[in-house]
């Protein structure tokens, strides 16, 4: 652990990172290696001294006696202070490497892990107190007959009872952990009273800037309404893997459900998400209710990937590796229902939430694209194989609006080399295949089928196909 010294006496412990008028005893750790002359070390002893006067902590652990002791009584607004209050002690502590220490590493670990898990605490305190504005439609029912919406209510406080329960076991933790390290406060600050005060309504401004709307908004509406369907293809996947429950999860989620999946998944529905205030809300198209439902889905399933997220970088951050902290956090918070709340209850809801509205995504795509089918015929020598295919494709993907390749009451989507594959191969003998869906994208389909597919070379297509000719 490195420090630098301060010129000016009597104001040890003021900022990370410095100490002044450093005492005998102390090492230049520039003997040790490539820092300056002027850095120091400090004792463990002393830095528990510095840790105990550092107002970071005193506002924690402020606040920590401000919280009730049952986890169904900790409220969205704690959460979030929370979180506030152990990322201004984690800053302050990794300024002086307490994560490199060993004497300190697990007091560093348990204040970050309490931050992780009340980050997706008051996700679902949001989700909670939002609900009602989605316009959501788990109007479904499940095999036993009880309600979507229902089922979908309870799994949403049992999550977040079950991160509440956890988050008072780290606390309480910490608190004994800072005891041991003679570093807990001799006196602690008291909590204003507003930062704990619970409201059960919204504070709003007067709604009252009027803008005029856009007329257009078709072409990217249908690439939206598109990619929606394609996220929805790819959260039943997801779902159709989950390993039923009672069964371990450790293994499923470092084989599929990854920190990094887990980002791509967020980012993917957060963008759709974007795309809609940014090419939809500022059109006359957001007034219909089927086009705010939307909305309020892709919301509601960002929110939740973003807690599966959240538990996916806790469980390898703070539980998977085998290390003394880990070992205390995992003893502290079981692996397994943290992963069953993660994926059963997280991962699984958002996928459903997606699903719940593609059938009407469906029905609602027409409306925005200049629908039509055509038929088109290979030229003779030419076979569809994996390069033409690719560009089939391509072309699809470039357009951003959905196409389907279909022979009699079949079809498949034409934006997937896979899928075309899998579909041609069921029709070798076919020499001729109808696509259909937006006019544009058919339009350059049937040029790339009169020249060939590129089978005679891409130079010979024509330029409006140019982005084909390009890596």
């Amino acid at each position: 652990m490195r420090l630098r010294s301060s010129s000016a006496p009597g104001s040890q412990g003021a900022a990370p990172g410095t100490v002044a008028n450093p005492r005998a005893g102390r090492q230049d750790v520039g003997d040790f290696g490539d820092a300056g002359p002027r850095d120091r070390l400090v004792s463990e002893l002393e830095f528990g001294a510095m840790v105990c006067a550092a107002p970071a902590q005193a506002a924690l652990f402020a606040l920590l006696d401000a919280l009730p002791g049952k986890s169904d009584e900790l409220t969205r607004k704690q959460y979030w202070l929370l979180q506030e209050a152990t990322h201004e002690l984690e800053t302050w502590l990794d300024g002086f490497g307490a994560r490199d220490n060993r004497t300190w590493v697990t007091y560093a670990e348990i204040n970050a892990s309490i931050r992780n898990l009340a980050v997706a605490a008051h996700t679902l305190g949001h989700v909670m107190f939002r609900f009602g504005t989605y316009g959501v439609a788990l109007d479904g029912r499940s095999g036993t007959g009880e309600s979507h919406l229902v089922l979908f209510m309870t799994a949403l406080a049992e999550c977040t009872r079950h991160l509440g329960g956890s988050i008072l076991a780290l606390v309480a933790e910490l608190r004994r952990e800072a005891e041991r390290l003679g570093a807990a406060p001799k006196s602690a600050l008291t909590a204003r009273a507003h930062d704990t005060e619970v409201r059960e309504f919204r504070l709003l401004l007067p709604p009252d800037l009027k803008e005029s709307k856009r007329a257009d908004g078709a072409d990217e509406i249908a690439r939206l309404l598109n990619d929606y369907l394609e996220t929805a293809r790819e959260a039943a996947k997801v779902r159709e893997k989950m390993p039923p429950r009672g069964t371990s999860l450790a293994g499923f989620v470092a084989e599929h459900v990854t920190e990094q999946k887990a980002r791509y998944w967020k980012q993917g529905v957060h963008s759709l998400q974007s795309r809609y205030d940014t090419h939809v809300k500022p059109t006359a198209h957001h007034e219909r209710p089927e086009l705010r439902r939307l909305r309020g889905h892709i919301s509601l399933a960002y929110h939740l990937l973003e807690v599966v997220n959240d538990l996916a970088h806790f469980h390898e951050r703070h539980q998977a590796e085998k290390a003394l902290a880990h070992a205390t956090i995992a003893r502290l918070v079981p692996i397994e229902p943290l992963l069953e709340q993660a994926l059963h209850f997280a991962l699984r809801w958002a996928a459903e939430v997606m699903l719940t509205l593609e059938t009407a995504v469906r029905e609602l795509l027409p409306q925005f694209t200049r629908q039509d089918t055509i038929e088109l015929a290979l030229l003779d020598g030419i076979h569809l194989h994996a390069r033409p295919l690719n560009l089939i494709a391509r072309v699809v993907r470039k357009h951003g609006k959905p196409v389907e390749i279909v022979v009699g009451s079949e079809a498949s989507s034409a934006n997937s080399l896979m899928g075309l594959i899998l579909f041609v191969g069921r029709h070798p003998q076919r020499r001729a295949y109808s696509f259909r869906g937006d006019q544009a994208p058919l339009k350059h389909l049937q040029m790339l089928f009169q020249h060939g597919l590129g089978e005679l070379g891409l130079d010979r297509l024509p330029s409006e196909l140019q982005y084909l000719r390009e890596n």
